[in-house]
């Protein structure tokens, strides 16, 4: 589970625990966590108070505006890079565009040594069980042509630690 996940899993836990604590009045009768109220657009269009609550609750979960994949790249050695890709948990659609989504990356990591050129060394695609849900995944290393070694890091003088 990605830590964005969790910190909004725990966000809607702590608000929900906080409207509970309100939710039981001083005369030990149970009221409901949401009133019933509705609020009213237009004299044909209104919305109730619950369903407003839950359509908030399910745009945090599922994130509809968050990239359908998130990529992270590490370089190896000198010249080859390790692209791994995990796709969000709750999507629509999109299951087959890990390989263009992969090209893409790479191509672009190609184009910022100057080169644009780059080899395919191995990729693979797949779906990591997981709880609550299963999640797709695509892992690949490419050689990229004309890359600049590794830098090592060198004194300059400039450093403030003594």
């Amino acid at each position: 589970m990605s830590v964005q996940l969790q910190l909004r899993l725990a966000a809607l836990c702590v608000v929900a625990l906080c409207c509970g604590c309100e939710s039981i009045d001083s005369k030990g009768t149970d009221s409901p966590l949401i009133p019933n109220e509705q609020l009213n657009i237009s004299r044909s269009l209104s919305f109730t108070l619950e369903s407003l609550v839950a359509g908030a609750a399910l745009f945090v979960i599922i994130d509809p505006l968050a990239p359908n994949w998130r990529i992270e790249q590490s370089r190896l050695d000198g010249d080859r890079y390790l692209i791994a890709m995990k796709k969000k948990r709750f999507t629509t659609g999109g299951d087959g565009e890990a390989a263009q989504i992969f090209s893409r990356r790479a191509e672009q990591l190609a184009r910022e040594h100057g080169n644009g050129r780059y080899r395919l060394v191995g990729f693979t695609e797949g779906i990591e069980s997981s709880v609550p849900f299963a999640q797709r995944v695509a892992h690949g290393i490419v050689e990229v042509e004309g890359a600049q070694p590794m830098a090592q890091p060198r004194n300059t003088g400039n450093d403030v630690r003594k």
